[in-house]
């Protein structure tokens, strides 16, 4: 017997993260009905692992073109047979065996909750005391989330961004936001991930988390609220700046208007009473 969610993993080129975490979703009982992954067009060896090791478990597409982890999930989320979409990365797992279960019970106590956002646990972090009510948030993660396909498919979805940070998930929170659906922090449903976020110090992570602030302001924010996406950009600046990771700051800014030309065609803003809503909700 399965429960009735899908799962869904967008990948690019680590196969032994993958392999982990494929096995780990198996051993959940019961088990998603459906196991849906997406490899980016740049890995050369994740489909050939997959069918070794995983055939008739796990389904499998690659990507003609590069389009980065939300493009993956735009793809996977409209492939998906059930209403419910368990969203991880190629580094993250549920930490109970019995998570699946609890996701479907979880959602019929949320109905309104277009994203479960899990309790997730970093790489070596110690395990935290379990809280136990649920809350509306401004944001969550991809890589340990239940997504109900029927909000998502109210909106454009993910912007398909190679180095998505700072853009992926609060850029589709806000579209959610904007439909009157909320973002609910659920702390039973809890994952791991086997990272310890190292690689955002590096320069081409800083730079397109920089990027991505202006682009996210030019294509969700009402003209009034620029300012405002403005002085977001110049945060993330000195928070770079107040960690020490200066290589990419300059770049991240220069590259704000070409980012804004290059993905104009996805500028659809949302009302300012939603801005408003996310920025109490942080």
């Amino acid at each position: 017997m399965t429960a009735e969610v899908s799962v869904i993993i967008p990948t690019c080129g680590r196969e032994e993260m993958l392999r982990g975490a494929l096995r780990r979703i198996l051993a959940c009982d019961p088990p998603p009905s459906e196991i849906l992954v997406q490899i980016d067009a740049s890995d050369k060896g994740t489909a050939a692992m997959r069918e070794r090791e995983f055939a008739g478990l796990v389904s499998c597409e690659q990507n003609t073109k590069t389009l980065g982890p939300g493009g993956g999930r735009n793809l996977l989320i409209r492939r998906a047979k059930h209403p419910l979409v368990a969203s991880f990365d190629d580094d993250s797992w549920p930490e109970e065996q019995d998570f699946f279960a609890r996701v479907v019970d979880v959602a019929k106590h949320h109905p309104k909750a277009a994203v479960l956002a899990c309790c997730v646990r970093e790489k070596e972090a110690p395990e935290e005391k379990r809280e136990k009510s649920a809350r509306d948030l401004a944001n969550f993660g991809s890589g340990g989330c239940v997504f109900r396909a029927e909000a998502f498919l109210q909106t454009a979805g993910f912007v398909p961004l190679r180095r998505a940070y700072g853009m992926e998930e609060v850029d589709l929170a806000l579209q959610l936001l904007d439909r009157n659906w909320c973002i609910r922090y659920s702390p039973e449903l809890r994952v791991y991930h086997d990272s310890d976020l190292q690689h955002h110090a590096t320069a081409s992570v800083n730079a397109a988390h920089i990027t991505n602030t202006g682009l996210l302001a030019f294509l969700r924010y009402p003209p009034r609220f620029w300012l405002l996406g403005m002085r977001q950009v110049a945060n993330r600046v000195r928070y770079a700046m107040r960690m020490r990771r200066f290589a990419g700051i300059l770049s991240g800014v220069l590259r704000i208007p070409a980012a804004c030309w290059r993905y104009r065609g996805y500028r659809k803003v949302v009302r300012p009473e939603t801005v408003g809503v996310a920025r109490r909700l942080r």
